[in-house]
């Protein structure tokens, strides 16, 4: 026999509704119960993620305007191609700083460093005459090595994410200056005419109208959801996020897992880089304008999973929606400072969103 609790002179016993056990007193009528089928309907809605819900069924509203409003330029199997393709960029850097964010920090030199292994990868190969794999090599460690300052400044110097990655950021920027500067007297463009078609390869090839960048850009996104989600660092990793102090009297190495965090965060936007050069060339400025649409299409992902923290498919989702969004629009030829604000609100709303259902959580 349980224990009884005396609630309100009755006796009510742990596990068994209070309600049950109320007899009926003489003269009295029976008193009124939920049936327990209505109360399993009652239970099941208000557990229903109605903000998730709201969040998903956006996407789906948002497709089908495009669709009526744009019929013979959005729905059109060739505008789904150029969508798909548009997609590794902006998610390489979403995924960038999604792995930051698990680690409870922001990484403000993701589109900086992008840009620099840009210009690296593009002069390299178009103007030193490197091969295509080493110049990406070259590119990749140069975006590691700002991944590292920024990691040793965050986790061994105990220095705000913040003021670090926005300074290395902007080392990254004056780097990128500084070396298109001395290739012939003052380099801005580098266009794709100009690479080899070893680097070209990422956007030429094509399976079904799709490119081989994509393809590469969705193997990376599986090996980085699956180490965050599996792997010891990417359990430490969401450790930190959830309580640095606890991980670390749990005998998490902190200081060490954030610099590799940082480092990766670095090298995925040197990847991004790569691709923006195979597909795009090289032009000045063309990638620091991706800041707030990575950190948007995260936290918009964040916000329609529902869970207290990130994790790289709900960063996926995001990374569609804004790109489906931004494609949309512009097939319905809406100016750029558009886009741009109806990410920035999408940013500040998803972040309002995701903050109130952590707290709920």
């Amino acid at each position: 026999m349980g224990k009884q609790v005396r609630n309100g002179g009755l006796s009510v016993s742990p596990g068994r509704p209070a309600d049950s056990t109320i007899p009926s007193t003489a003269g009295d009528e029976p008193a009124l119960q939920t049936p327990p089928s209505d109360q399993n309907w009652q239970a099941r809605i208000s557990r229903l993620p109605v903000r998730q819900l709201l969040l998903i069924g956006s996407f789906l509203v948002m497709v089908l305007v495009f669709s009526l409003a744009k019929p013979d330029g959005f729905p059109t199997s060739q505008n789904v191609k150029n969508l798909i393709n548009e997609l590794p960029i902006l998610g390489m850097l979403a995924i960038s700083v999604t792995v930051v964010l698990v680690l409870g920090e922001f990484d403000l030199s993701v589109p900086n460093v992008a840009a620099l292994s840009t210009v690296v990868v593009s002069i390299l190969t178009a103007q030193a005459g490197f091969g295509v794999a080493p110049a990406i090599l070259v590119a990749l460690l140069v975006a590691a090595l700002a991944g590292t300052v920024n990691g040793v400044g965050v986790g061994y110097g105990k220095a705000s994410a913040f003021v670090v990655t926005l300074a290395v950021g902007s080392v990254a920027a004056g780097t990128e200056l500084f070396v298109q500067g001395r290739i012939d007297g003052g380099l801005t463009q580098i266009t794709r005419l100009e690479l080899p078609a070893g680097l070209l390869t990422l956007s030429n090839t094509r399976i079904a109208g799709i490119e081989l960048a994509v393809i590469v850009f969705l193997l990376i996104a599986l090996v980085i959801g699956l180490i965050l989600v599996h792997s010891p660092w990417g359990r430490h990793v969401q450790a930190i996020g959830g309580n640095e102090v606890a991980a670390r009297l749990a005998g998490v190495p902190v200081r060490r897992d954030k610099v590799i965090a940082f480092v990766t965060a670095g090298a995925l936007a040197g990847i991004a880089g790569v691709l923006f050069a195979a597909r795009q060339g090289y032009f000045s400025n063309a990638l620091p304008p991706y800041l707030l649409p990575a950190y948007a299409a995260a936290f918009f992902g964040a916000a329609a999973v529902g869970r207290r923290g990130f994790s790289v498919p709900a960063t996926l989702f995001g990374v569609l929606y804004l790109s489906t969004l931004s494609n949309g629009l512009r097939v319905m030829n809406e100016p750029l400072w558009v886009i741009s604000v109806i990410q920035g609100v999408i940013l500040l709303v998803t972040v309002l969103l995701a903050r109130a259902g952590w707290r709920r959580a």
